[in-house]
Parts: C-alpha cells; sequence; structure tokens
C-alpha cells in the first residue's frame, strides 16, 4: 500500500482546489454579466465541445499505455514465486475441501452401485431358484406348466 502524502504535499493540493474552486465560483458569476457573461458562455461551451472531442482519443492513448505497463510488470514478475510467497495454500487447499460435500459424493456413488448390485442379486436369485425348481421337478417327474 502506498505511504501517506506528505502534509505539504496535501497543503499543497487543497490550497489548489480551493482556488480552482473560486476561480470557478467567479467565472460562474461573470457569466451572469450582462454582455461579457454571454461571450464567456459561448467561450466555455466551445471549450466544452473541444474538450469532449479531445477526451476520447485522450483515453484511448492512456488506456493503451496503461495495458503495456501493466504487461510490462506482469512480464518482470515470477508469479509461480509470488504465490508460493503470499498465499497460504494450506489453508487454501483445506478451505477447497471444506466446501466439499464428500458425504453427499459418496452416499450418490454408493446407492446407485448398490441399486445396481441389488438388482443383479435378484436376478441371478431368480434364475437361481428357477434352475433349482426344474431341477426338483425333474428329480419328483413332475412336468412343467
Amino acid at each position: 500500500m502506498a505511504d501517506e502524502s506528505p502534509p505539504t504535499v496535501t497543503l499543497a493540493a487543497g490550497m489548489a482546489a480551493a482556488a480552482v474552486g473560486g476561480v470557478v465560483a467567479v467565472y460562474r458569476g461573470a457569466e451572469r454579466l450582462p454582455v461579457l457573461g454571454r461571450v464567456l458562455h459561448q467561450t466555455r461551451a466551445g471549450l466544452t465541445a473541444r474538450g469532449e472531442r479531445v477526451i476520447e482519443p485522450v483515453t484511448t492513448v492512456i488506456v493503451a499505455v496503461a495495458v503495456q505497463l501493466v504487461e510490462r510488470v506482469l512480464d518482470e514478475l515470477d508469479l509461480d514465486e509470488l504465490v508460493r510467497r503470499r498465499v497460504d495454500l494450506v489453508a487454501l487447499a483445506n478451505e477447497v475441501v471444506e466446501g466439499i460435500d464428500l458425504q453427499a459424493i459418496i452416499r450418490q456413488s454408493t446407492e446407485s452401485v448398490t441399486a445396481e448390485v441389488m438388482t443383479d442379486v435378484r436376478s441371478q436369485g431368480e434364475r437361481a431358484d428357477d434352475l433349482v425348481a426344474g431341477f426338483v421337478d425333474r428329480l419328483l417327474g413332475r412336468g412343467r406348466v
């Protein structure tokens, strides 16, 4: 985090803001004068329009410079080392694991496996029952219906 500004810089910024505020108040008051006011108002409107035409290209240049600056800074950084030094990876991993409902995952997976196994066991039991019944019927000489 950046250090606080020295008191002299803060004082100078406050004085500049007060001066600008005073100039704006005087200028707006002068715009209300009968003859001079109209000229001042037209001048301000013209400068405002010129500023609006300039602001977009200037903003585009500033954004392009900022993007290049950020890219250069990122190129110079070893992000892996930065993460190793600044991030508690164990705490992060613990937080991720705590967010996973393992019981629900295990329950859902075992429910489907259990249902399949029970279906297979029932089918095999029915086949075995039919096989035994057929063997007993043949042994006792009964015919199948």
